[in-house]
């Protein structure tokens, strides 16, 4: 069974954010949208005897945390019988929540990346919102993407609602492709074709190299899925069982021989040690890596540059097809909230008009007709991050309940490995798989 089948979507919904670290003008006119988020009201408000009290949570801060209260105050501004507390925990938000559920005392309403669902679902934490979606207040699955809203799913039931989501794509700068006279990457091109790309772009002067061809952070282990999967079915098995003969199948080890060579044979990617002398300075900003795999976050400075020319194009194939993944921010309800029902209206709000207008002012949303309006779908930067949705698949994390202490760290520490200096890629697979295997007995 191959682990990057994509998950159907839920019966009626059939059928996103990242972050955990950051894109035309809203649009205010008054639609059905909103028109049914006031229907949708009025049960809650008929009751008018007594507020409905509701805690939420997230992690973020600063501005990403106001913005996010300033959705919630539009909403109880229109929702007067509603009264949310929302809370920001910066810090050691897993634990804490881990710890809430163990005494039967979380937020009603929780923000979660998607890394969080099997943890939470499986301590008993979210609660399932299929009838909620489903029901006389639920959503249009036409108005969401699939793929995206599938990131809040794990064992056939979803758990969140997405509020923004960022998958990859590659960024390339056009002038130093115009210097070397190189054609402009096109979409459907492959992982060879960027290596090659990559070798042409890269200089060196006296011995050092002064420009490099390609930049992925090789050892975050997630950002170097989409290569693995290139050319394998994933480093675990598809029930989230067993890592030995797929951590080091034979794909793996061609993915990975391919990040070796980039580093040590051909040196077409800066290593840590080049990256760090820069002391922060934006490599591909700077005009000094050619090709740079990276989210949305970035594209607004480039193009507020005037020195900047650059292009976006998606994911390069291989043998395996093509493949990406999302960073996801969602919205999930506490499985022993007494207001579910309540819960979910906020939650429709913040994942529909009412949020995304304001979220996709600064991330991509899932909503579609906001997204549209956004550009999401036809703006020349952001155009190669939306064509390459039907290509996202399930990451590890979202397979494997263990994988923080099981794949995940097993198959950093490979990486770091092959990366330090070469080496035999297999029997240090090998290795990383059984040691992954051994960690979940």
């Amino acid at each position: 069974m191959n682990q990057t089948a994509r998950v159907m979507f839920l019966p009626a919904l059939t059928a996103f954010a990242i972050l955990v670290s950051g894109c035309t003008p809203s649009n205010n006119t008054a639609s059905p949208e909103s028109s049914a988020a006031a229907e949708s009201a009025k049960p809650t408000e008929a009751a008018g005897t007594e507020k409905v009290k509701l805690r939420m949570t997230t992690w973020s801060t600063a501005d990403s945390y106001e913005m996010q209260k300033s959705v919630l105050d539009s909403y109880m501004k229109e929702h007067p019988s509603v009264e949310i507390t929302f809370e920001s925990v910066p810090d050691n938000y897993d634990q804490k929540l881990l710890a809430q559920f163990a005494i039967s005392d979380a937020p009603d309403i929780i923000m979660v990346g998607d890394t969080h669902i099997p943890v939470f679902s499986e301590n008993g934490g979210l609660a399932d919102l299929s009838s909620l979606v489903d029901g006389a207040n639920g959503v249009d699955p036409g108005d969401f993407y699939e793929d995206i809203v599938n990131y809040g799913k794990y064992k056939d039931k979803l758990y969140a609602m997405p509020k923004d989501w960022s998958n990859m794509a590659i960024l390339y700068n056009k002038k130093l492709f115009d210097e070397a006279k190189i054609p402009y990457p096109q979409a459907g091109w492959t992982w060879d074709e960027l290596y090659e790309t990559a070798k042409k772009l890269t200089k060196r002067e006296g011995g050092k190299t002064t420009q490099w061809g390609f930049k992925l952070p090789a050892t975050d282990q997630r950002r170097v899925q989409p290569l693995v999967l290139a050319y394998s079915d994933g480093i675990v098995s598809p029930d989230g069982t067993t890592y030995n003969g797929y951590m080091n199948s034979p794909g793996v080890v061609t993915a990975l021989q391919w990040l070796s060579d980039a580093y040590h044979k051909d040196e077409i990617m800066p290593s840590s040690t080049d990256t760090d002398s820069f002391k922060g300075i934006d490599m591909f900003g700077a005009g000094k890596v050619a090709m740079d795999f990276n989210g949305r976050w970035p594209i607004e400075d480039y193009v507020k540059d005037p020195n900047m020319e650059f292009g976006t194009v998606s994911l390069p194939v291989g043998p395996n097809g093509a493949n990406n993944f999302v960073f996801y921010g969602g919205w999930s309800i506490y499985e022993k909230s007494e207001h579910k029902e309540a819960a979910w209206d906020v939650i429709k709000y913040m994942t529909t008009r009412g949020g995304a207008e304001v979220f996709g002012d600064f991330g991509f949303v899932a909503y579609k007709p906001v997204a549209d309006e956004k550009g999401q779908a036809t703006d020349i930067n952001y155009k190669s991050f939306t064509d390459d949705i039907p290509n996202t698949k399930i990451m590890p994390d979202m397979i494997d309940v263990d994988y923080p202490k099981s794949g995940k760290p097993a198959f950093t520490e490979a990486l770091e490995k092959i990366l330090l200096s070469e080496t035999d890629v297999k029997q240090v697979l090998d290795e990383a798989a059984a040691a992954a295997d051994k960690a979940k007995k």
